[in-house]
């Protein structure tokens, strides 16, 4: 999918500020002329925070499912790679920590 003048998207944001619906809108020729999908199954690795779960439909009434796993990163200067973790479980152990 290549980006094209005119292309729209419309991002949806949730009150914990975290993207939950995406919709594509193509410009011009070619199908499928829009993709929705949400955003969740938010996994957080070192100081990023990722969406590896996305569902939804195409334009043209087609299922969508887009989804990542085994996510990890390298910080610059580490030897270490950080595994992703559910980031609602990780929010919960930092809460369970600071008591």
């Amino acid at each position: 999918m290549a980006i094209r003048p005119g292309d729209t998207w419309e991002l949806y944001v949730g009150k914990n500020m975290h993207l939950e619906e995406f919709i594509y809108h193509r410009a011009g020729a070619g199908f499928p002329k829009a993709y929705i999908a949400t955003w969740q199954g938010y996994e957080r690795a070192g100081p990023l925070l990722f969406s590896t779960d996305h569902e939804g439909t195409t334009g043209d009434g087609k299922s969508l499912r887009v989804f990542f796993s085994d996510v990890a990163v390298k910080v610059v200067g580490s030897d270490k790679w950080v595994n992703a973790q559910s980031a609602s479980k990780q929010l919960a152990s930092e809460r369970i920590a600071r008591k």
